[in-house]
């Protein structure tokens, strides 16, 4: 098991770029043993998309973070470095997110599916949805119970949570500006929810 089907699946050349061939490649397999550790001991779910949550971005993530702290990076090197990788899957989910744009009502169709997209992507194995507004002007929704926060904290790395938090903004600039996004806090930052606002932007 390596990380070439998760997520981050182009961190082998990221490390490389930073620590050089050697150390690169050092760090890398000592990521990918802790990875495989960490899915043996989680139990898959018969839902699929948890499954894509835990074991193709949290736990990738969370084994990047620990051998990162387990040789001899502080908590804040840790936190960058994954910062930095969540980000960069954020950036090309926000290239995604940009081809939306490019259709006539971009806000009339995200609209359309926002609530059969959620209910998929964001069960409630594993998230507690509450909706608060979705008609002609915007869409709010707030999350109040969390997989991420909840992976975290079962780990330990309660800290990592924001690095997941801080990488919906940067995916979501992809819709501006046809679609706004806003938020005033996140569970991982010790708000009560993670609210969600998506405002329609530019008729």
């Amino acid at each position: 098991m390596d990380y070439k089907e998760t997520h981050i699946n182009f961190l082998y050349d990221d490390l490389i770029k930073e620590y050089g061939n050697e150390q690169g490649t050092r760090l890398y397999a000592l990521m990918c043993k802790k990875f495989v550790n960490l899915c043996e001991k989680e139990m898959k779910s018969e839902n699929h998309e948890i499954n894509e949550h835990v074991f193709e971005r949290l736990l990738p993530t969370i084994s990047m973070y620990l051998t990162l702290m387990e040789n001899d990076f502080t908590q804040e090197e840790a936190l960058m470095i994954a910062h930095k990788e969540i980000q960069h899957h954020a950036s090309n989910m926000a290239e995604e997110n940009a081809k939306l744009t490019k259709m006539p009502f971009t806000y009339g169709l995200f609209k359309m599916f926002a609530k059969s997209h959620m209910k998929k992507k964001y069960p409630i194995e594993g998230f507690t949805v509450e909706w608060k507004r979705h008609d002609s002007n915007e869409i709010h929704f707030n999350i109040v119970r969390c997989l991420y926060r909840d992976m975290c904290e079962k780990f330990c790395c309660p800290e990592l949570c924001t690095v997941f938090c801080q990488s919906d903004i940067t995916a979501f600039s992809g819709y501006e500006p046809k679609i706004r996004f806003e938020r005033a806090g996140t569970l991982g930052e010790g708000a009560e929810c993670c609210d969600f606002h998506f405002i329609h932007g530019n008729h």
